[in-house]
């Protein structure tokens, strides 16, 4: 039997900001589109994505996206929104992408308002806050059936959103505070749908309007209705009409995509950091894993901040980022997107071809339920499909913690052989890198799954390992590394 150190359980994912007498063992410094939650304690090369359709617009900016299906997929579209040369134009894919035959508002619409959308009644409403709110029942012709009326003032709502078998809408530049309540839908009524919009006796709720905020999103978790605003969120009764004046929360979520939810748990980006809810205390997540890509987001940037969910993941697209400014591993990634397992409480960074700007759910009896995102190149993509991003190679690599094998104090050395274990690793390198010194490329063939490693000849008082390759196939894996025992040369 070989002795030796093994390093073979990286479960925790990403952990950076933690002094590393702290840093649990069974964790990495830093990755990049890498999974940590695809098999239990390897790191697994992400899956891709892929084109959802042809080309929905291309070199138009995404603003919105939304999918409306009934229960046996025999109306299945997803519908989204892009800029145009002078009004924004909303398409629609029902197998193929297509341009809507009537547009909203008679084809006069915000060319740079983002788009919310709800469905309720077999039908897709959508709000802008720069038009009146409209609804179609097919992608293909819009109209304002069922719509939020101006009948005494108008109302240029920027969200609406479902619960109860009713409609929600806020987000109006004159009344930033309010939410405005549908009567319950009655699919018998000859109206099936109607509102009471008038400013002294209408059905809303004004939900803390001196505060100086305005409502940003709303969100559902299992068993609450939240309000967010700027800088705070409310729970709210949606049958009563009431807030819970005792559980305000002195954070707040930026935007409406800033917000989403998985396995009944709402999460959101405040601006500085990533919080999950169930209703209650705010729990910060972002802290040990990716706080430091939440810094580097300037503030101009926080409306392009998009969350998403699939079953078990939560995802943050945050544009590009440039970590460590001005020192000498600066570096700049394009296109970041934040993974937390919410199964293993584990962070993994994405750098993807394109910036999503909007996710949602799409289910289709092929893949089942996906998430797709519309994004700045023109494309609606699926992710987690296929093995490349839209036909471009993904690039990756993994850094282990600084290993100590043993004090800090000690000086130690790896004379000879290092073990890799990896699975579809032949495209991949191995380097070190010891006491912080520059990587160097450690001479190992990874094609097979135990691979070895010779002359490593490094003595120091801390090393640290980068795996990295790039992948058009199937996902490389790294199951870890043996060292035989380093020689441990005591304090010099």
């Amino acid at each position: 039997m070989s002795n030796g150190l093994p390093i073979r359980d990286f479960r925790r994912g990403r952990i950076t900001s933690i002094a590393d007498s702290l840093i649990p063992e069974n964790s990495v410094s830093d990755s990049l589109n890498v999974n940590f939650d695809t098999k239990i304690g390897s790191g697994v090369v992400r899956s891709g994505t892929t084109k959802l359709g042809g080309t929905v617009s291309a070199g138009s900016t995404p603003l919105g996206l939304t999918t409306f299906s009934t229960t046996d997929l025999s109306t299945n579209l997803v519908v989204g929104v892009v800029s145009g040369a002078t009004n924004a134009s909303f398409r629609y894919y029902n197998g193929s992408w297509n341009t809507a035959g009537t547009q909203p508002n008679s084809g006069t619409w915000s060319n740079t308002k983002k788009n919310r959308f709800a469905n309720l009644g077999g039908r897709i409403f959508v709000a802008n806050g720069a038009q009146a709110m409209n609804s179609t029942t097919n992608g293909n012709v819009w109209g304002t059936t069922n719509c939020l009326p101006n009948t005494t003032t108008t109302h240029l709502v920027g969200l609406v959103f479902r619960q109860k078998n009713r409609l929600l809408a806020a987000g109006d530049t004159l009344f930033p505070s309010r939410v405005w309540f549908s009567s319950v839908i009655s699919p018998a009524a000859a109206t099936t749908l109607t509102w009471a919009d008038g400013n002294l006796g209408g059905d809303f709720i004004d939900i803390n309007p001196d505060d100086g905020d305005y409502v940003t999103a709303f969100a559902e978790t299992a068993d609450q209705f939240l309000v967010f605003k700027s800088n705070a969120f409310y729970r709210l009764n949606v049958i009563s009409k009431t807030v819970d004046t005792e559980n305000i929360f002195d954070v707040g979520a930026v935007s409406q995509e800033a917000v989403t939810r998985c396995q009944g748990v709402a999460y959101f980006f405040s601006g500085k950091d990533i919080r999950r809810t169930a209703g209650g205390f705010p729990e910060q997540i972002s802290r040990l894993g990716v706080q430091d890509y939440i810094d580097a987001i300037s503030q101009s940037s926080w409306a392009n901040v998009a969350l998403g969910a699939d079953d078990w993941n939560v995802y943050a697209s945050i544009g590009n980022i440039t970590l460590n400014t001005g020192k000498d591993n600066q570096a700049t990634y394009k296109n970041v997107v934040l993974k937390f397992s919410t199964r293993d409480e584990a962070w993994s960074v994405h750098s993807t071809g394109d910036q999503y700007r909007f996710f949602t759910k799409y289910t289709t009896s092929a893949d089942g339920k996906t998430l797709i995102g519309s994004e700045t190149s023109g494309n609606v993509q699926t992710l987690n499909k296929g093995f490349t991003d839209n036909g471009r190679p993904i690039f990756y690599f993994l850094e282990t913690q600084d290993l100590e094998f043993g004090g800090l104090q000690d000086v130690k050395e790896i004379s000879n052989n290092i073990v890799a274990f990896t699975d579809n690793g032949q495209n991949s390198r191995l380097k070190i890198s010891t006491d912080g010194k520059t990587l160097k490329e450690i001479p190992i063939d990874l094609t097979e799954r135990v691979s070895v490693g010779r002359n490593v000849n490094e003595r120091g008082n801390y090393f640290k390992f980068r795996w990295e390759g790039e992948s058009t196939g199937d996902a490389p894996v790294f199951e870890g590394l043996f060292i035989p025992s380093p020689t441990n040369s005591g304090i010099n």
